[in-house]
């Protein structure tokens, strides 16, 4: 590639990444993830891009190309609380995707529990539910007592839907579903309580 062709083939994508039109950030997303299959001086543009314009478009661009720093991955932990709910699920689908293939991701996921806010929090849950983490019980064990219900929903939805739940899982499912302050969260762990047990005796 000729000097000064790369600038002018990101160029109208970095661009396009500023935009507030969902589909045009889509496929200036797209379009950095094929450049950098060709180029990957790309990944180091965009690293120097998030320096200077930490935003959620340039880290999810970056978490698609390459493995993201951690600076990266904090932006991407923003996006879990974001009001935007397609945005919420699409870096919930990066974070889970990074997750599997590296550890330290996933050990940022699970310190989010105890420090994020209500809504990273539960979208947490989803991102190590579809990891499969090693000891996602015993993580899941500290969350069903969140102080937020929805949080507690997921664990339990996630919960009833896990192989091989332990005894200690089960007991802390009929406790929820006998005692938890929150209608939902009842009705999740009584249902998650009936399948198990059904899942058991099959």
């Amino acid at each position: 590639m000729q000097p000064g062709t790369l600038d002018q083939r990101m160029g109208p994508l970095l661009d396009a990444l500023e935009a507030t039109d969902r589909a045009a950030v889509r496929r200036a997303v797209e379009g950095l993830v094929a450049l950098a299959a060709e180029e990957p001086a790309v990944a180091e543009v965009l690293e120097e891009r998030l320096r200077a314009a930490p935003r959620w478009p340039i880290a999810y661009a970056l978490g698609r190309i390459t493995r993201p720093s951690a600076p990266c991955v904090e932006i991407l932990v923003r996006g879990l609380g974001s009001g935007d709910q397609d945005l919420r699920w699409a870096t919930q689908l990066l974070l889970t995707d990074l997750g599997r293939r590296y550890p330290d991701v996933g050990v940022r996921l699970e310190g989010l529990l105890g420090h994020g806010s209500a809504t990273q929090r539960r979208m947490t849950v989803y991102c190590l539910r579809d990891i499969g983490a090693d000891g996602l019980e015993a993580v899941l064990l500290k969350a069903i007592r969140d102080p937020e219900p929805l949080v507690r929903v997921a664990v339990v939805t996630t919960l009833a839907k896990a192989p091989g739940v332990g005894t200690e899982a089960l007991d802390a499912l009929r406790s929820a579903a006998a005692d938890d302050a929150d209608v939902r969260v009842r009705n999740a762990a009584r249902f998650a309580v009936k399948r198990l047990l059904e899942v058991g005796a099959s």
